[in-house]
């Protein structure tokens, strides 16, 4: 008898990146170079700029329009379209995350050996604590885009199509779930679909299992020694175990010394 040969899934990382003031494309090929030395994974790069970088293994050129303006700081950022993800990504099963999200363990990979159709960040924590956040005093706990794992199936389709609806009609969903927050936040679009997709059920969980630690403060330097990393802010140092961190410090993924920090750990 003939042995049935399984197909094996292709797997990849899909990154998001529109500039502004801010080169997020240029934070991008950085978080790039991490994912392939921790990963091993190829990374594919959707912008609305056609670039050369060695870092992306594929570049996906889409026209994306959306302005978003958040309160206390200048200028706009375009996070719009990241529906897109199940019709752009090449692979089978992808890691979706923010340029931001930088990865410095393997762990995720772990997640694709179970059944699942997507899982997304659900759980956030600071140097201060659990950072529980709702979309507003009488919704729903919001979950985080920051990083969504998925694999094509019916279910994930239907996931990223009503993302799509939510953001054409994004005041309309705004009001129904009492958020607070009118400009775009994938992070609610995200949620809001959740929420339809499982019977509006809060007991239905597409989480990922562990939190997701955040930076949101101004960094000053990164370092990894004996397996933990030291984040230090002004004035202050954090010490925690290796692990992926989420840095919502723009300025400081674009500086010299997350550069230098980057080329340390992909040479090592």
């Amino acid at each position: 008898m003939k042995k049935s040969v399984v197909q094996e899934k292709s797997r990849g990382v899909l990154l998001f990146a529109f500039d502004t003031k801010i080169n997020y494309v240029e934070i991008a090929r950085r978080s790039a170079q991490l994912i392939h030395r921790t990963l091993d994974l190829p990374v594919a790069l959707v912008t609305d700029t056609p670039v050369q970088l060695s870092e992306f293994d594929q570049v996906i050129v889409v026209d994306n329009t959306l302005k978003n303006y958040k309160v206390g700081q200048p200028g706009a950022w375009r996070n719009g379209d990241r529906y897109r993800a199940y019709e752009l990504s090449p692979w089978d099963e992808t890691l979706l995350i923010d340029s931001d999200y930088l990865m410095l363990d393997s762990n995720l990979l772990k997640l694709f050996e179970q059944d699942f159709d997507y899982r997304i960040m659900t759980h956030n924590q600071t140097p201060a604590g659990d950072w529980k956040t709702s979309m507003g005093n009488y919704s729903l706990p919001y979950q985080w885009a920051t990083a969504i794992l998925f694999k094509r199936t019916e279910k994930t389709r239907m996931l990223f199509d009503l993302v799509g609806r939510i953001q054409r009609n994004y005041l309309y969903y705004l009001k129904l779930y009492h958020g607070n927050y009118s400009s775009f936040r994938n992070d609610y679009a995200f949620t809001i679909a959740n929420n339809i997709l499982n019977g509006y059920d809060p007991r239905s969980d597409q989480g990922i299992a562990w939190p997701m630690f955040t930076f949101n403060e101004v960094v000053k330097s990164i370092t990894i020694k004996n397996n933990l990393i030291t984040v230090k802010e002004e004035g202050k140092a954090h010490v925690i175990p290796q692990q992926n961190i989420h840095v919502m410090d723009k300025e400081y993924l674009l500086s010299d010394d997350f550069a230098n920090f980057v080329e340390q750990i992909c040479n090592e």
